[in-house]
């Protein structure tokens, strides 16, 4: 990553703060694995009685420590999956293998959260090396870790549930979280999990034409493609509300203007659309 660097943003800046998927990716799994381990030796090696648990205490703190660095570097990683050097002919690297889920273990972290697979492989016409990039070096969105923002994603998605359901207007405050955090892949991810295709349709309904809550839309729909299934049968739910709702060509337009995964552009390729059924 060092070479990296001073080849590349780095050379122009030297101030350039970046991460390099791959290595955090790695780095990632190493952690995971020493936690697992740790916690493991823990749960198979309680301190018998009349010994001192300090040693066992201490041990427990570093299980505990990893856990919450994992937390943070998973929604690093996101952050920079999801969001690829601005500054062009960047090749994103492949997805990578899924992380062995943790054990669950009786008094210690479990349910550590995993990477989230990257964006499909764009080749650039000048075949550049996969690159660091400024997302998620530094600032990570408005909230400090993944709990917080999948906590405002599920309350959010409720208050969208609840009004599409009863036929009122989706609160300005929920507005105005989506737009600030359309390129949030926790929140997204969380969001759209919980809304589910129907109830996301019904905020294009919501929308009432407004082109700025349109856009905030499209972009975390865009976001949260990186994270959930969106596949043939999610879009067709999808398109099918939209169309009940009368909003179908503008649930045409959302699908074919955001910048989807790599797996939902092919799902979406499969529904033939066409800009032409935006406007019918």
């Amino acid at each position: 990553m060092a070479t990296q660097m001073r080849t590349g943003p780095a050379a122009r800046d030297p101030e350039f703060r970046g991460i390099d998927p791959p290595a955090l990716d790695q780095v990632i799994r190493q952690l995971q694995d020493a936690q697992n381990a740790i916690q493991g030796w823990l749960n198979g090696h309680r301190p018998p009685p009349g010994v001192s648990a300090a040693g066992y205490r201490r041990a427990d703190e570093v299980a505990r420590w990893a856990a919450e660095q994992l937390g943070m570097l998973t929604r690093r990683y996101n952050f920079a999956v999801t969001h690829p050097s601005p500054g062009g002919g960047v090749d994103m690297p492949p997805a990578p293998t899924p992380a062995p889920p943790p054990r669950k273990t009786g008094g210690g972290p479990a349910g550590t959260p995993r990477p989230v697979q990257a964006p499909p492989h764009r080749p650039s016409p000048a075949k550049a090396a996969p690159r660091p990039t400024p997302h998620g070096a530094g600032d990570i969105g408005n909230f400090p870790d993944r709990p917080a923002a999948a906590r405002a994603a599920r309350a959010d998605a409720l208050a969208v549930s609840a009004s599409v359901q009863h036929g009122r207007p989706v609160p300005d405050t929920v507005w105005r979280h989506l737009k600030a955090n359309a390129g949030d892949p926790d929140y997204t991810e969380k969001l759209y999990e919980r809304l589910g295709p129907a109830a996301a349709a019904g905020l294009l309904e919501a929308a009432q034409g407004d082109k700025a809550r349109l856009a905030a839309v499209q972009q975390s729909l865009g976001t949260s493609s990186h994270h959930l299934t969106m596949d043939v049968k999610w879009l067709r739910a999808f398109l099918a509300e939209a169309d009940r709702a009368g909003v179908r060509p503008v649930a045409v337009q959302v699908l074919l203007g955001a910048d989807m995964s790599g797996r939902t552009r092919e799902a979406v390729a499969g529904l033939d659309l066409h800009p032409s059924t935006a406007t019918a």
